[in-house]
């Protein structure tokens, strides 16, 4: 009769080897490697641990190449999988400021679209044209509403993925809920933006601050909100009153006394970066909506961060984003 072997160990559980030995603090994992019975390492004392296994966690970062009236359009991804948000930036501007920050732009899925004015749409088919593996994601409206209200080829629609409010899209990692905002666009939509642990809030272009904005504003870790006029300013301005009406209305922009008393009350540990955007360049400045904002958080105890990178507890990183350049590359 052939001699029968039995495979189980008898060693006790915890003294077996494992494969992994846990993630560190880091968040990279480390491998153990089971000694053989002269005490040496096995495979070998020159070992190395394959890269996908000691990779850092993701993040997001996020870059804006303009924001205000004369055009937005921001990026927000990780090195393999990126987003634009709004198209109303000179595409060829883009394309080199993507390129002096590392970023390949064939990474790139599509275009976030929050409305249809043409400061948020401008360059969207120039930029959709020359990469083809873009998509435009914006709700059937605000496509309807973009080819009536604008000058903008028609072969647009051919790039379009329809999205609807509070439905999640998914790329990679990243996902993406739109919700409803107060403007008067066609259409008017937020995103919700998550990888992991950070959620970075676009909301933009608003009169008033919805019920669903609310919602996901009070969950965001990274904030880009509208700030977009001083009152005394624009009250002492050159602007005609109809249009100071608009811009006053629940379906026009944000006062930065309105945007600085919300960020006060809801304002938690979690949030380490708020971005005001959409600074006007008659009725506000980048210092008066800073200065605003910090008066107003300093009440509760909260000041400025040192740097984007160094937030400290009871600190916030508060940054007016540049109407006609980019901002640096921030990682969130």
């Amino acid at each position: 009769m052939a001699k029968r072997y039995n495979r189980r160990s008898t060693r006790p559980i915890e003294d077996l080897p494992s494969l992994f030995g846990g993630e560190s603090e880091s968040g990279e994992v480390h491998f153990e490697v089971a000694p053989d019975k002269a005490g040496k390492q096995q495979p070998g004392d020159d070992f190395v641990v394959p890269e996908q296994y000691t990779r850092p966690r993701r993040r997001l970062r996020f870059i804006s190449f303009g924001s205000g009236s004369s055009g937005n359009c921001s990026y927000i991804g990780t090195p393999e999988c990126g987003l634009l948000i709004d198209g109303g930036v000179d595409n060829n501007f883009i394309n080199a400021e993507l390129a002096r920050n590392g970023i390949d732009i064939s990474t790139i899925r599509g275009i976030l679209l929050t409305h249809d004015h043409a400061d948020h749409v401008r360059y969207s088919y120039a930029i959709l044209r020359r990469n083809p593996q873009m998509r435009l994601y914006a709700t059937m409206r605000a496509v309807e509403g973009l080819l009536r209200r604008h000058n903008i080829s028609r072969r647009i629609k051919d790039f379009h993925a329809p999205i609807f409010k509070e439905h999640e899209l998914v790329f990679d990692d990243i996902r993406v809920t739109p919700f409803e905002t107060s403007h008067d666009g066609t259409d008017n939509v937020g995103f919700f933006i998550t990888l992991g642990d950070t959620s970075f809030v676009v909301a933009t272009d608003m009169g008033m601050i919805t019920e669903r904005a609310d919602h996901y504003m009070r969950r965001a870790t990274a904030l880009m909100i509208e700030a977009n006029y001083d009152d005394i300013m624009l009250a002492n301005g050159r602007y005609p009153e109809y249009l100071k009406a608009r811009i006053r209305s629940a379906t026009g922009h944000m006062d930065n006394a309105v945007t600085a008393r919300y960020l006060t009350e809801t304002y938690r540990p979690s949030l380490s970066h708020i971005f005001l955007c959409h600074l006007s360049d008659d009725n506000n400045t980048p210092e008066t909506a800073m200065a605003t904002m910090l008066n107003s958080l300093r009440t509760i105890g909260i000041t400025p961060a040192p740097s984007s990178a160094e937030i400290p507890d009871g600190t916030v990183y508060i940054a007016p984003l540049p109407r006609f350049k980019s901002s640096e590359l921030y990682v969130l």
